[in-house]
């Protein structure tokens, strides 16, 4: 280890002691070296340190702070224009079969590394404008909106075990609530990870956002090239950072390993004290999905306010982007824990279509429209007291 190295960590390590959030079986090394990770601007391959590059060579943001400030999510920030838009949002193309485009992939990558072009750019509000630099999407593949979620309280998804997940599975709706469910079974495991449940692990998730939103390879995801297809010759013809040094590849299993731990020490931060609106929550239906505690391997509990259970919600929840083994209707039920962005704007659901609790409630149809119709149901100070309740969650 270099002498550089060395006094890296340190600083590291001590900036994290006094900062960090007070987590007993958090190892401080390896979350300090995880957030220094997490807070890192990548750049461009060859550079003068391996432990840096790698960037791209297509990108959406140059560190995970780009999407996930403080280990928040997306919010609303204001254009030069002076209109509202989103940060922190991606634009993923897809049919409903799950394959993706065969030009520009999976996602929309709005930068570039020197001498070469962005995919295009995108503009969120009021709703989707897409701008490409290149030849049209291939025919049948939509574009869709993703929101980067909050961070705080999604690590401890790694410690359900898939008996708590699959015990809520009723494909044949058995109690009539009109609520079924279903797990992703990927050829991984149970997916947990994601707006449809692709990723099995916290790793896997960590991995896939390097990959597919910086455009670094690691073991779990080897894409030198990041999001790029075969067809685009310029992007694959550019220098990459692999390295020895990481046993071959731009990030090693060890960097994955210590992101995650520190993304175990964001735990929920909701405190929850109006008993009168958690009935509410269940007598609406909403605690059906959005289960407010999951049981975890250790015996213990994890706030949750999910079932990680994939579920049909309607046309008006269809963008046409699907995922392997995902139709483009099934979304992996939100965690609503941490929903709150401090100081800032947010929009709701996985595109950001609502404005507001009550307008994602509205939008919510299929095995949704039940707790739909009972929250409209409601008298006015009881709808008004269940959304003051989940923006505290």
């Amino acid at each position: 280890m270099t002498s550089g190295l060395r006094l890296w960590l340190r600083v590291a390590l001590l900036i994290f002691v006094i900062f960090m959030p007070r987590v007993a079986d958090a190892d401080p090394l390896d979350a300090a070296m995880g957030k220094a990770l997490f807070d890192r601007t990548w750049v461009p391959a060859p550079a003068s340190t391996d432990a840096s590059d790698g960037l791209g060579p297509l990108f959406v943001s140059r560190s995970c702070t780009g999407c996930h400030g403080r280990g928040e999510g997306s919010h609303v920030v204001t254009r030069e224009d002076g209109s509202p838009d989103i940060a922190g949002a991606v634009v993923r193309f897809g049919r409903a079969d799950g394959s993706t485009d065969p030009f520009y992939g999976l996602e929309l990558q709005t930068n570039a590394v020197p001498g070469l072009m962005p995919e295009g750019s995108a503009q969120y509000l009021p709703k989707l404008e897409l701008n490409l630099n290149d030849r049209a999407l291939a025919n049948d593949v939509k574009a869709g909106v993703r929101l980067a979620p909050s961070l705080f309280g999604r690590a401890a998804f790694d410690s359900v075990p898939d008996a708590e997940i699959l015990k809520r599975f009723d494909p044949d709706d058995r109690d009539g609530d009109g609520v079924r469910g279903r797990a992703n079974k990927t050829a991984g495991g149970i997916g947990r990870y994601g707006w449809k449940a692709a990723q099995v692990t916290l790793e896997e998730q960590v991995a896939h956002a390097f990959a597919f939103d910086i455009g670094l390879s690691s073991p779990k995801q080897p894409r030198p090239y990041g999001d790029c297809t075969i067809l685009q010759t310029a992007c694959l013809a550019a220098p990459n950072g692999e390295s020895p040094l990481f046993k071959g590849r731009e990030l090693s299993g060890d960097i994955l390993r210590v992101v995650a731990v520190y993304l175990g020490t964001l735990r929920a931060r909701h405190e929850t004290t109006d008993p009168e609106a958690a009935a509410l929550f269940a007598a609406t239906g909403c605690a059906t999905c959005h289960v407010p505690s999951l049981a975890t391997r250790d015996g213990g509990s994890i706030p949750a306010f999910t079932d990680l259970l994939l579920h049909d919600m309607g046309s008006a929840l269809d963008d046409g982007v699907g995922e392997p083994g995902v139709k483009p209707e099934e979304w992996r039920t939100a965690p609503l824990i941490d929903g709150h962005v401090r100081e800032k704007e947010r929009r709701f659901l996985h595109d950001g279509s609502a404005a507001s609790v009550s307008e994602a409630v509205a939008k919510h149809g299929g095995e949704g429209a039940r707790s739909r119709d009972l929250f409209e149901a409601l008298k006015p100070e009881d709808k008004q007291r269940l959304v003051d309740y989940v923006s505290g969650l």
